[in-house]
């Protein structure tokens, strides 16, 4: 890669950030990877453009991106990006042969090789946090000299078409060093008519890497390549001024912490934690956030102030990373809880009643078993989630360069894509399991109910819990006892719908058990997903709509107080795309039939699920 270039102008960098539908990102913000090589580079004094590229929304995204002008083009490659990324490419390597077009992202460790030796447009990926990469990348684009070998943590392709690694780089110590995220399009997203603050959730992180060694978790291992010491974070003083930052500059109000373990690591992580919400109360900082946590980290006694103290801090919602109700499968996933963790930290979260907690779960797995499955749903039905159709379909993806990805290989139970940049199929030990993640799987994309259902409990749970947040007690006192009309209405519902759905869930089971055929399977998806999830999408959308019209009348602002979701804009879309059929909504008073409860034979027993329960 011997190019050279006149040195007397400033090299400057694009960073051309490309989401699809689907991609875990909102849409008004930049992904915090780019934000942070973005800031990084400027702060060294180099040039940077951030273009937003949406072509599902705007096609012509793909050709303006393309017209971009800079020396060095950044793209960071999501699961779901690589063929549109390589479109704007091929427009800028028309445009601009001699430009460098360089790749970054945490998916990236395994496939760099295949595409560097099968794709002329790029030129080298990075290979680890890419701040000081990229900068050296800048520094010999601006000398002229674009031999990359001397840069770490990158690989680069040879003159001889052959990938080059360069040594890895070692993982940045000191976090507080680093400017704050480029935060260019904030300002454009969304506003409350009413506060004029930011409706969109605006994500932050306090720390990298994971104590943890999930072994199907992607977060370490790319950073396993520096052999340092993975969990690096940031002071609390540090974060709490970038969050008075983000809500006095810009009016946030509700932000994501995307730490893997907010808590983590030990005891100290838990100080950390501590000191960061007494500085949020101490500088009055008003703000609902989200945070992601272990099951195995809060199980002391004590622990219960320091949830506590979250929550004046504004935490209104938890995810926890249960992953299944199995113990096998724990083993499996290398998780440090066991179903005891589990059960005893997602029980005492949903006892303190201060939090919305989404359990995530590995509903489906390459070790699953009709055995383990019927463990997971008896999980969810005892931490009262069984109406989380999500959890209850989630099917695990396989990513590479994983201990479990490792593992499958091993057995010969992995099958790599035709395309490279796609993820890896596996088999399950199980066929009768892995015909039951085939029934649900995709379900919320599939069937429009199921997508409503979700999203409006996801609404309505995160409206319950923000109430309750110290900023938001005006509204409360506002809205009077119609709040507490709402809470017991959609809990009421949510276990109504959870029973109807873990009892399907089981009957799918024992169906597929005793063998029953795909065209008896399909209508029992037609009967529970189309007419029971269709039913009870109208009751939930009622009840919520109903409260959202009480919380509109206020006129108070609701920016901390209507979460939106992801889903809520990027997987409407994306369900509208497949055109699926509408949902048939039926009540009880009108289907004429009610379900068979006896356990009879497949084929009669999937023909009686309607709406009548």
């Amino acid at each position: 890669m011997a190019r050279t270039r006149p040195t007397s102008f400033l090299s400057s960098l694009a960073m051309i950030n490309v989401v699809m539908h689907g991609d875990y990102q909102y849409e008004a913000e930049i992904p915090l990877g780019v934000g942070a090589v973005a800031a990084y580079i400027r702060q060294k004094g180099f040039p940077v453009q951030i273009f937003q590229c949406l072509p599902d929304d705007r096609p012509e995204d793909i050709a303006n991106a393309g017209l971009v002008d800079a020396d060095v083009y950044g793209f960071q490659l999501q699961m779901s990006n690589y063929q549109s990324v390589r479109a704007v490419a091929e427009i800028i390597r028309q445009r601009k042969p001699r430009a460098l077009i360089v790749l970054g992202g945490p998916y990236l460790s395994s496939l760099a090789v295949p595409i560097l030796e099968n794709e002329a447009l790029f030129d080298c990926v990075v290979n680890g946090e890419g701040e000081a990469t990229m900068l050296e990348i800048m520094e010999a684009v601006q000398r002229g000299d674009l031999d990359l070998a001397a840069v770490s943590g990158l690989v680069f392709r040879s003159p001889e078409n052959k990938a080059i690694r360069t040594p890895p780089r070692k993982l940045i110590r000191e976090l507080d060093s680093l400017p704050y995220p480029a935060r260019d399009f904030i300002d454009q997203a969304q506003r409350d008519p009413d506060d004029h603050c930011i409706t969109d959730n605006i994500r932050i992180i306090t720390s990298r890497g994971c104590v943890a060694n999930c072994s199907f978790c992607s977060v370490n291992f790319y950073t396993k390549l520096a052999h340092g010491k993975l969990w690096r974070g940031r002071s609390a003083e540090r974060v709490v001024d970038e969050l008075e930052m983000l809500t006095s500059r810009h009016k946030v109000r509700t932000v994501n912490f995307s730490d893997s373990s907010f808590e983590d690591p030990g005891k100290k992580g838990k100080q950390r934690t501590r000191d960061i919400c007494n500085g949020i109360i101490e500088r009055k900082i008003e703000l609902s956030s989200k945070v992601y946590m272990r099951a195995d980290t809060m199980l002391a006694a004590e622990d219960d102030d320091l949830l506590s103290l979250w929550k004046k801090a504004g935490i209104d919602m938890i995810i926890v990373g249960a992953e299944s109700g199995s113990d096998l499968e724990l083993t499996l996933y290398e998780k440090r809880a066991d179903l005891a963790d589990n059960l005893k930290t997602i029980g005492r979260l949903k006892e303190m009643d201060l939090f919305f907690i989404w359990c995530g779960m590995l509903m489906f797995g390459p070790n699953s078993t009709l055995a383990t499955l019927r463990d997971n749903i008896h999980f969810l039905d005892i931490i009262g989630v069984s109406h989380d159709s999500f959890a209850m379909a989630n099917v695990l993806m396989l990513m590479r360069d994983t201990a479990l990805y490792g593992k499958m290989r091993e057995q010969g139970r992995v099958t790599e894509p035709e395309n490279y940049w796609e993820l890896p199929k596996y088999s399950f030990l199980d066929p009768l399991a892995e015909r039951a993640a085939s029934h649900w799987e995709n379900i919320l994309a599939r069937f429009p109910a199921i997508d409503r259902i979700n999203k409006a409990y996801m609404q309505s749970e995160n409206i319950i819990t923000r109430m309750t947040n110290p900023m938001n007690a005006h509204i409360l006192d506002a809205v009077g006892s119609s709040y507490d009309r709402f809470k017991a209405d959609i809990r009421e519902l949510e276990a109504e719908f959870g029973a109807r759905q873990s009892r399907y869930f089981r009957d799918v089971l024992d169906n597929i058990e005793t063998g029953i055929s795909d065209a008896d399977l399909n209508i029992s998806a037609q009967g529970f997903f189309v007419q029971v999830a269709g039913f009870y999408a109208a009751r939930f959308e009622a009840i919520y709509n109903a409260f959202y019209e009480t919380l509109l009348a206020t006129k108070l602002g609701l920016s901390g107080v209507v979460f939106r979701h992801y889903w809520s804009s990027v997987h409407d879309k994306a369900v509208k795309r497949l055109g699926t059929p509408g949902d048939s909504i039926e009540s009880p008073e009108n289907t004429g039939s009610s379900e068979n409860t006896t356990a009879d034979r497949p084929a009669a027993r999937t023909a009686t699920w309607t709406a009548a329960g």
